[in-house]
């Protein structure tokens, strides 16, 4: 239990670094529908399913400061809104569907054995802060105006992934995983171990193609000098930035993936994670260089690359693969179990 408390420590401290999708981005607003259009603007009120698992598990979520009880369906279809585009392939809505799921399951069993909660969850069992648990979007009132006049098409869509997966989620030795996910890896995914330093088994580089279809896939941050170097400073006031700007960076360890695991920065080693936070890189797949007074950082993906990459799932989905077999790819080793009703 110990090395999964200091498990979930690390993935909140990298969550607060990592681009993810969010409620709203403009990037998807265009993203093929694969499901017949619906014109009807309204908001549409969760079913009532005899034995559901998910509408009969109730729990607390922290959402914009307010402790609310809720369903797990309902708080699903709030991550699934704010966490993936909802014009995504049905495969890949199922895939990130059961991921949420089981990622819920597993913050709360990890909470619930903790002394105290994180204080952003005000007491509940979760909250809507990706920096601890994950994004949620308020459909209720937030609908119409993420997706307009898609917004009946696209809850249906999400509601349908999650009815179709009801109860189901992924373990590892019987136990719930921490099925973390990200926008889109590079060729591959990244380990925890080398992301993170801690070795979980259904964790590790796999293959992941279809990356490049994300609009931010490649990224470039142009940041002064001076302000990057007062941003090191501040967490390593040891550092030395008295050299000229081009030897700033030496002796980079990258990953297979191609992130980088550490690099010297001033005379001091940082991990990449750290530099990716302070300069606003989309990940810490990057290179740099000096342009006048400026840095420029290239990069490539988007997010800390561990886990599902959604924009993997996608292409796998495109490509015949049911969410089964996606799941399968990014969690290896892991096994799909059906939750019974507490009913």
């Amino acid at each position: 239990m110990k090395k999964l408390l200091n498990f979930v420590l690390v993935l909140m401290l990298a969550a607060m670094a990592a681009p993810m999708f969010t409620v709203g981005l403009a990037e998807d607003e265009d993203t093929e529908v694969f499901e017949p259009h619906v014109t009807a603007i309204e908001t549409l009120p969760p079913p009532k399913i005899s034995g559901s698992y998910d509408q009969e598990t109730s729990l607390q979520v922290c959402i914009q400061g307010e402790v609310r009880e809720m369903s797990l369906r309902e708080y699903l279809t709030g991550v699934l809104a704010a966490e993936m585009p909802a014009g995504f392939p049905e495969e890949a809505l199922k895939a990130q569907a059961v991921a949420a799921r089981t990622y819920t399951l597993y913050k709360m069993a990890l909470y619930q054995s903790a002394e105290q909660t994180p204080e952003v969850h005000q007491g509940a069992q979760l909250c809507d802060d990706p920096g601890h648990c994950e994004a949620f979007a308020d459909l209720s009132v937030q609908a119409d105006a993420l997706w307009g006049e898609r917004a009946a098409l696209y809850q249906e869509r999400i509601q349908q992934a999650i009815e179709a997966t009801d109860g189901k989620i992924l373990v590892y030795e019987g136990e719930p995983i921490a099925a973390v996910f990200c926008a889109a890896a590079t060729t591959k995914t990244e380990s925890a171990k080398d992301v993170w330093g801690t070795d979980l088994p259904y964790l590790v580089s796999v293959d992941s193609p279809g990356g490049e279809d994300c609009s931010r896939y490649q990224g470039t941050v142009t940041i002064d000098q001076e302000a990057f170097a007062a941003g090191v400073l501040e967490q390593y006031p040891q550092a030395d930035f008295s050299e000229p700007p081009g030897t700033w960076f030496r002796d980079s360890h990258r990953t297979e993936a191609g992130s980088i695991i550490d690099v010297e920065v001033g005379g001091v080693r940082m991990a990449g994670s750290e530099v990716r936070k302070i300069a606003g890189l989309n990940s810490a797949n990057f290179k740099v260089k000096v342009d006048g007074g400026d840095l420029v950082f290239t990069t490539l993906g988007y997010g800390h690359g561990v886990g599902m990459s959604q924009y993997g799932a996608r292409y796998l989905a495109l490509d015949g693969q049911t969410y089964d077999e996606i799941l399968a790819h990014y969690y290896p080793g892991t096994q799909l179990r059906l939750e019974k009703s507490p009913a």
